[in-house]
């Protein structure tokens, strides 16, 4: 018998989207699946639209409880779900007909404990209709998966709604309670201890733009910092295991995190934010200069790096 898989589904005042979301789970054309939509305190009719999509589909179960953020609710699901891989699905996204079923077959035909696809944005849905993709696949090392994540931008490589992962690879991992940018905090520490990710480039994750009172578009406040303490974790990971390129990879992406926020920070209407600022640039300083005697790192990516902190003006008009 196939496998029972765990669909996650965090879900926080989405009245307007968690029905197309889960419409789309539910029409999976891999059937055995267990689906753990988690009302995570929502104050308008998101709660009560899961109850109502719990007595259309035995498959559904709903947790109830008091708002405790994206980790939160995350953590919530893996703890009530049974199957023996899990995935989390973001209730105003959607994903592909074949979502479960292209990412099983890469976990049980490579005999990895991890897979991965691609992610498009959309604005309005009929622009799904529109996607295409190929379903070419590979399996990558956790220790190139790492590298990739931290010295490329690839789209859906840093979230983990593209992903689906053998469940026992959360028995001592948790999403953040707290934090936001909780992807940041895992994500690396998972292609790390699955070994090897199985790879496919279809699209199988629809990523809903710009919704309006998403965390990803509100505006900017001291929680974005998370951000940086995430990179800063991910330094002191590599470095505890001995992994100098990693190292020095995830040295780098702290650089570009810290540059960005302090440009953010500067600006922001943040109340004590020259303590920050104060703090992140002492931190970025003796950054920047490890990160110049950094062999793993190239020439241009330095330059590059250094324009960003000192002339931003200049680097943004050399990229056009």
């Amino acid at each position: 018998m196939s496998d029972l898989i765990s669909i996650v589904v965090p879900s926080y005042n989405v009245e307007d989207y968690i029905d197309k979301c889960v419409d789309s789970i539910c029409h999976q054309d891999y059937e055995n699946i267990e689906i753990v939509l988690v009302d995570d305190g929502a104050t308008d009719g998101t709660g009560v639209k899961c109850d109502e999509w719990a007595r259309r589909d035995s498959r559904i179960q709903v947790i109830h409880q008091e708002n405790q953020g994206l980790s939160g609710a995350r953590n919530a699901g893996i703890r009530a779900s049974k199957g023996k891989y899990i995935s989390f699905i973001d209730s105003d996204d959607m994903i592909a007909p074949d979502y479960v079923s292209t990412l099983y077959s890469c976990i049980t035909e490579n005999g990895t404990r991890m897979a991965q696809g691609l992610s498009k944005n959309f604005f309005k849905e009929g622009d799904i209709a529109g996607f295409v993709s190929r379903d070419d696949r590979r399996v990558v090392s956790g220790y190139d998966m790492c590298k990739t994540l931290m010295s490329e931008y690839k789209m859906g490589w840093g979230i983990v709604m593209t992903k689906m992962f053998e469940k026992s690879l959360f028995d001592e991992l948790e999403f953040p309670l707290g934090h936001i940018h909780e992807d940041e905090y895992l994500v690396y520490k998972l292609y790390w201890n699955a070994g090897q990710v199985a790879l496919t480039d279809k699209i199988v994750y629809y990523y809903r733009s710009k919704r309006k009172g998403s965390i990803t578009h509100s505006g900017y406040s001291l929680n974005h910092l998370d951000a940086v303490y995430a990179r800063q974790e991910r330094c002191e990971f590599f470095k505890d295991l001995g992994e100098k390129e990693l190292y020095q990879l995830a040295k780098l992406g702290l650089c570009t995190t810290e540059i960005e926020n302090l440009k953010k920070l500067k600006e922001s209407d943040v109340e004590d934010k020259d303590s920050y600022i104060d703090k992140i640039e002492q931190d970025l300083r003796a950054n920047l200069k490890e990160i110049w005697k950094a062999e793993h790192i190239s020439a241009k990516k330095k330059v590059s790096l250094w324009m960003a902190r000192y002339m931003p003006g200049l680097k943004g008009i050399l990229k056009k």
